[in-house]
């Protein structure tokens, strides 16, 4: 099933994070995670990496909806080149753009859906903001604040690797951020 260069209300679902595998476990990585559990959760293990984007991409469907899973191949901070590329090459709205990273604003295993806000000094969101344009497009922000390291600056935080609790917590988390999406924004029963 192929997407590309059509008019469509195909929802891209990207994760953000750095490719190198030193980064695997990192706070940093969340984004990524999200897209791996997703992609088991809904059968979209057939990833394709697309060079022109920068990104490895897995093309699923739910409820007759169109669903690009995305995990961006470049580092973070540059996030925005291969968002913008994927948006060109799949001829989508920015409304139809899901964008998860991690956010050191929000405690380890909670997270919040927000749209149309600014970066909050993450690198990433600096960078897509920067390249699409606009800040008009949905955020998975999923909490990399660990209690115990209240004092911490964000660039302290997300390099460093989760340990067992916060992986646990973040994982648990996912379902309900999969039910959110698929009941309230974009994969209801028609």
């Amino acid at each position: 099933m192929t997407y590309h260069n059509t008019k469509n209300n195909s929802i891209l679902i990207i994760g953000l994070g750095n490719p190198e595998p030193s980064y695997k476990n990192n706070l940093h990585n969340i984004g990524y995670h999200f897209i791996d559990y997703l992609a088991n959760k809904w059968q979209g293990n057939d990833w394709k990496e697309n060079k022109k984007c920068f990104a490895n991409i897995s093309l699923i469907n739910i409820n007759d909806q169109n669903i690009i899973l995305a995990k961006s191949l470049i580092f973070m901070n540059e996030s925005g080149k291969a968002l913008n590329l994927l948006k060109k090459f799949y001829s989508l709205t920015l409304q139809n753009i899901y964008i998860a990273h991690d956010d050191t604003d929000i405690s380890i295993g909670n997270f919040k859906i927000s749209y149309g806000r600014g970066s909050a000094g993450h690198k990433g969101i600096e960078s897509i903001i920067k390249h699409l344009r606009s800040k008009n497009f949905n955020r998975i922000r999923i909490g990399a604040r660990s209690p115990f390291l209240k004092n911490k600056k964000a660039e302290e935080l997300v390099l460093k690797n989760l340990s067992p609790q916060e992986n646990q917590a973040i994982k648990d988390i996912f379902p309900i951020i999969e039910e959110q999406l698929k009941n309230i924004y974009f994969c209801k029963d028609k």
